[in-house]
């Protein structure tokens, strides 16, 4: 049988153990050729990395935005006594200072993230930041999410990108620029770092504590320790003069006979201003240097609650001086805590944890302190150190809080402690000021007989209140504006005749006239009880030719309400008041209940009240809560409110800037509020984004053609009174017309006549004798009585 070209010869079978040793053989090669694989990777690469931007940053991903615009607005803080931040979208933000600039040929270098870090951190100042690759953060930042930098300088403007091979910062356009003092830096993110709605929160508190945090802003000697200057000077680039200058010293050269001399003390007391930074010693600047400066706290007015303060010394590398400060404000009984730090003026990453209740502590930032005795709640924690030196724990920038536990331990424990308000088994602020209030107005009030202005009555409850709960403080604006009005409102029988006034907050003023009314319960009263001073009919008028008017009357036909006092200099200069007969109310923020009652009385004549607001939160309640009944007031008339604007498409159509708005409290209820106020759709869509436009955001041109267009719109012009009132004036315009054909010669014979007359020698004697009957005349009626036979000095 022929063999089929198919067969194959019958093959060895493999046994189960040369398996095993081909598999164990296999192995051992990819191990070996595994572990001559080496992966490389340069830290620059970490910037420029999206995903590992974070670990050089120190700030998770959705908060890198937040972190660069800080990072350059830090920059700015050191260098320029004013820095503003602009949000131009979402994605583009303008950081723009005063300060030197930057020479056109460092920008490259100094926005690289190549480069080695130049930190001038190692200079024991109170500047912001903690360590030298700020700019790198920010540059990191734009270029790893796909955007790009542009910087403005002495009249030169570059715009950065990277090179993708290299990661080498280039020059991509060069143009002028009319930024020729300062610097003026735009950052555009690309999409592949998460939009932040807050982006510009951490600038923007940076800004608000603008200020410097030493007086004056250098270092001293006395701050370091040998190994700390010796890392400054060898890290240093320049001069041994350079370098001496930021301790305040001034080098000279030793005179020629003393080196010739080879005088021992000449060496020591005399360094070369030109040789390196690393001849000069710690202990030549301890001799020369003056006395350290002086470091300046944080305004304790910049955060709310309860305060606390502690100065010292901490060891880190040597002595520094530090000031900590702290902020606490009780949030409620349960629920997360808020803690903030604060280093050198600037907010700082930081993973920081409170345990409140019982025996309490503070950990984080490699610190762990027992705060004593602390009640359970849950809090508002803000900590702000001001120090020339912090020692980090990571290279995410992680502050090392070790050196200051004794200080934080006292600072925050007793600030906890001062601002819980625990359940009291006696008086609450609100029962000690019901029970002492009837006795405080009839005190401040000279027992009912005088108006009394709502602080006279908290000044006059405050002992009695403090003294019933113990409490040290009593918030004035709680009691003037929440209990005194509580209190009135429940308990109508003790207060139906109090005669309460509150200081003026805003001010009307009528045209033509420039009669300003402050818009407090006095003046407010007075103004709408006010009475012409002469019969409609007098021929000598003392209104400078006016008809005389009380209130709107023939005045004015219409009311501007601003939100806010300011632009009184712009409408007098455009005359808007007079070329529309319109009477213009500003207020400094929420309308109050002298402003309430002056619209309603305005509303019984059917006066239309145009209101002018910011585009925000605060602007939208402001027009809706006008014409509102409230706890204080309650509307007789119904107002006729219209809302001029601010509107969305007003804004959009000026193409004016916004800005960022926090929205605190519940923000389903905040948008619901200002739902019912009015708010259409597309402005609450604005407004939850926390975006807000001022009407300031409008250049004068404008917010005049703004203003004008607006007024047209709703009908407003200028008044034309009653024929009655007119035929009235006319004839009275007549007879002054005749009055003054004759005054010339009636003056003359008035003068001869009163020439002749033979004044008594006693004149002064009996205008004090007028004065006796009546103190409060000026002297000139004091006369005119005298003069008329009516006063005599017996």
């Amino acid at each position: 049988m022929s063999q089929s070209p198919f067969h194959r010869p019958a093959e060895r079978s493999v046994t189960q153990r040369e398996k095993t040793r081909e598999r164990v053989r296999r192995h051992r090669a990819g191990k070996k050729q595994a572990a001559a694989i080496e992966f490389v990777r340069t830290d620059a690469s970490l910037f420029l990395h999206p995903d590992r931007l974070s670990q050089k940053a120190g700030a998770p991903k959705a908060h890198l935005r937040r972190m660069a615009i800080k990072e350059l607005v830090d920059n700015a803080l050191d260098a320029a006594a004013t820095v503003t931040l602009v949000e131009v979208d979402t994605n583009t933000f303008v950081i723009s200072d005063n300060g030197p600039g930057i020479a056109p040929e460092k920008v490259v270098e100094l926005f690289s993230v190549t480069r080695p870090m130049m930190s001038t951190k190692l200079i024991r100042r109170p500047t912001r930041g903690m360590v030298g690759n700020g700019l790198r953060v920010a540059t990191g930042a734009a270029f790893a999410s796909g955007g790009k930098i542009i910087v403005e300088s002495r009249k030169v403007r570059q715009e950065l990108d990277f090179d993708r091979s290299t990661g080498e910062t280039i020059v991509t356009a060069t143009d002028d620029s009319d930024i020729a003092a300062g610097t003026r830096i735009t950052i555009r993110f690309g999409d592949a770092l998460p939009i932040d709605p807050q982006a510009t929160a951490w600038g923007n508190q940076a800004i608000q504590l603008a200020g410097p945090a030493a007086m004056p802003m250098r270092t001293h000697p006395g701050w370091y320790s040998a190994p700390a200057f010796k890392e400054l000077i060898e890290a240093a680039r320049g001069t041994a003069q350079d370098l001496a200058n930021l301790f305040g010293v001034e080098l000279c050269n030793a005179p020629e006979d003393e080196v010739e001399r080879g005088q021992s003390g000449a060496s020591e007391r005399y360094i070369d201003p030109e040789a390196p930074a690393s001849e000069l010693s710690l202990d030549v600047l301890n001799r020369l240097a003056p006395p350290p400066p002086k470091l300046l706290p944080v305004p304790e007015d910049s955060f709310g609650g309860a305060y606390r303060i502690e100065k010292g010394l901490a060891v880190i590398g040597g002595a520094v001086p530090v000031i900590v400060q702290v902020w606490a404000r009780q949030k409620g009984r349960n629920g997360a805590d808020d803690i903030t730090l604060i280093v050198n003026r600037t907010p700082t990453v930081a993973e920081l944890s409170l345990y409140s209740g019982g025996d309490s502590y503070f950990q984080g930032c490699g610190l762990f302190c027992e705060l004593g005795q602390v009640p359970k709640g849950s809090y508002h924690l803000t900590i702000a150190i001001t120090t020339p030196a912090i020692a980090l724990i990571s290279d995410g920038k992680t502050p090392d809080l070790t050196p200051f536990r004794g200080y934080l331990a006292a600072a925050i424990g007793s600030a906890l402690r001062k601002s819980h308000r625990p359940i009291r088994r006696g008086y609450t602020i609100k029962d000690a000021a019901y029970q002492a209030m009837a006795e405080a107005y009839l005190r401040a009030s000279a027992g009912g007989t005088l108006p009394a202005n709502a602080r006279q009555i908290m000044y006059a409850a405050r002992p009695a209140i403090l003294e019933m709960t113990g409490h040290s403080k009593l918030n004035d604006i709680y009691f003037t504006q929440t209990l005194l009005p509580a209190f009135m409102e429940e308990n109508p029988e003790t207060s139906a005749h109090w005669d309460v006034v509150y200081d003026a907050r805003g001010h009307l003023v009528e045209p033509h006239t420039d009669h300003s009314i402050p818009l407090g319960t006095l003046h407010v009263r007075q103004y709408l009880q006010r009475q012409r001073r002469q019969d409609t009919g007098a021929l000598i008028s003392t209104a400078g030719g006016l008809h005389q008017t009380a209130g709107p009357g023939d005045r004015y036909g219409a009311v501007l309400f601003l939100e806010k006092e300011g632009f009184e200099p712009l409408l007098r200069a455009t005359r808007i008041a007079e070329r529309f007969d319109i009477a213009v109310m500003s207020t400094k923020g929420m309308s109050v209940v002298a402003a309430r009652a002056l619209v309603d009385r305005l509303s019984a004549q059917r006066l239309p009240i145009l209101v002018a607001h910011d585009l925000d939160i605060a602007g939208i309640r402001i027009f809706g809560t006008l014409g509102s009944d409230s706890t204080r007031y309650t509307f007789t008339n119904t107002p006729d409110i219209r809302r001029l604007g601010l509107r969305l498409e007003q804004a959009e159509e000026m193409q004016l800037q916004a800005e960022r708005q926090e929205i605190e409290g519940n923000h389903h209820k905040v948008m619901k509020g200002l739902r019912r106020y009015g708010a259409p759709h597309n402005e609450l869509l604005f407004l939850a984004g926390g975006r807000r436009v001022e009407l300031n955001a409008m250049s004068s041109d404008q917010f005049i053609e703004w203003l004008e267009a607006g007024l047209l719109e709703h009908g407003v012009q200028k008044v034309i009174p009653s024929v009655e009132i007119i035929e009235q004036r006319a004839r009275h315009i007549l007879g002054l017309q005749r009055i003054k054909q004759e005054i010339g010669d009636l003056e003359c014979r008035a003068r001869e006549q009163a020439a002749m007359v033979d004044l008594p020698d006693d004149l002064a004697e009996r205008i004090r004798c007028e004065f006796e009957r009546d103190p409060s005349i000026p002297w000139e009626d004091a006369l005119s009585l005298a003069l008329d036979g009516k006063g005599d000095a017996s």
